[in-house]
């Protein structure tokens, strides 16, 4: 069956899983080859795609039935596999796992033994729809292997049972109380204009804190918030507390926050509809608001990205795209994805601090968009003398801890 084939047989399985009385058990099994590259240097292309057609046959031999497999990549796969129970179709794949530890494949003339990640994902009607499901477990296992591998897993759609650590399970308790209770904490970093402008520039980063008064920084929790679907949450939290301080208590300042957004406002349309009305009807947040994202989450919702770039253009808020470097698609940058302001990713930053020639390199990166009234925003500085050689190059904010380190309070002085 064809790869459309298996995602409406698997929407298909979902609905009918809905039904008050489902008549079957369904699951998606993942598997994954680990250190498939080793294999590919080994024995080719034709000996991973011979791997991949014998471990595809042992599906078959652990559970009732396989109504179909989508081969994801040239080192894995996923069944749509359905039995008596949940029970026992986690156990299969637990026995499934085992097998293929202690067996060796016949590959291009040899032999060879693998260890694989093995995922188990039990239909739940947490998941909003099967193709959710599947984007899930692929990811949930593509992280296990990068950490190693070998190794089975149970994936729910909250957090998989790899991940489900005592810290974790803490983490993700602190932050769904902040969310309920209004707790959440925020820290303000400035960026400091190369060109002295008056508008305070600052980025709103969230925190938890802790019972003893520590501060766990964001890059601690959202992956797992993101795992547990609570990152929309916890946009919209900061968004409507960015939008309450420029109202409120920053409302005569010459301040601008930067705050960061997942894909919620350019796939949800009722939240999108939500923040036009907020923008419309709100207190002015013309250059004073700036809602930051990735690059990649305006690139895969082109749409979405040019209605929301429409709305802000018209009311003044900025956008901010984060992560880019010499490989990002600047055309598109100047193009239909033309913006404020662009976020230069951390790795780029280090080697252009290095560069014999940045000046050069810099300017003919950036030309273009400067031209267009983009602005660059270099972050992630931590050293003075990165500092001082980027401070009079083609870039337009620096940021980090050695210009000045995230505080809770916003500070306006030099």
């Amino acid at each position: 069956m064809s790869e459309s084939g298996f995602l409406e047989l698997l929407d298909q399985a979902f609905q009918e899983f809905k039904e008050p009385l489902p008549a079957r058990a369904n699951a998606l099994v993942c598997l994954l080859v680990d250190h498939w590259q080793d294999l590919r240097e080994e024995h080719g292309y034709a000996g991973l795609f011979g791997l991949r057609k014998q471990l595809r046959a042992q599906f078959d031999r652990h559970f009732d039935k396989v109504d179909d497999v989508l081969f994801v990549s040239e080192s894995g796969l996923v069944a749509l596999v359905q039995g008596q129970d949940v029970d026992s179709m986690r156990e299969a794949s637990q026995q499934l796992f085992q097998s293929l530890s202690n067996r060796a494949f016949e590959l291009t003339g040899d032999q060879a033994a693998v260890t694989v990640s093995l995922g188990f994902c039990p239909f739940d009607l947490r998941f909003t729809d099967g193709g959710q499901m599947l984007t899930r477990v692929v990811s949930c296992i593509e992280e296990v292997r990068r950490h190693g591998g070998n190794e089975w897993v149970s994936v729910t759609a909250s957090i998989s049972a790899a991940q489900a650590s005592a810290d974790h399970r803490r983490m993700l308790g602190l932050l769904m109380q902040a969310l309920r209770n209004n707790e959440v904490r925020v820290v303000f970093q400035a960026l400091l204009s190369t060109r002295g402008q008056g508008t305070h520039c600052f980025q709103m980063l969230p925190r938890l804190k802790t019972g003893d008064g520590e501060l766990i920084a964001a890059a601690d929790f959202l992956p797992m918030a993101r795992n547990a679907s609570l990152l929309p949450t916890l946009d919209r939290w900061m968004l409507n507390r960015a939008i309450q301080l420029l109202s409120e208590r920053y409302r005569h300042d010459p301040i601008r926050l930067f705050v960061s957004q997942a894909d919620e406002l350019l796939v949800n349309k009722k939240r999108f509809e939500q923040f036009v009305r907020q923008v419309e009807l709100g207190p002015s947040l013309g250059n004073r608001l700036v809602l930051d994202f990735h690059l990649s989450d305006g690139m895969a919702h082109i749409k979405g990205m040019e209605a929301l770039l429409a709305v802000t253009r018209e009311h003044g808020v900025g956008i901010c795209f984060s992560h880019i470097d010499d490989h990002s698609n600047w055309q598109l940058l100047r193009g239909r994805l033309k913006c404020d302001y662009l976020r230069m990713s951390p790795e780029f930053v280090h080697r252009l601090a290095l560069s014999d020639n940045l000046a050069h390199d810099l300017d003919e990166l950036t030309a273009p968009v400067r031209s267009a009234g983009t602005r660059i925003i270099m972050p992630m500085i931590e050293d003075a003398g990165a500092a001082a050689h980027l401070w009079s190059s083609a870039v337009d904010y620096l940021q980090g801890n050695v210009i000045q380190a995230a505080q809770e309070r916003i500070q306006f002085g030099d």
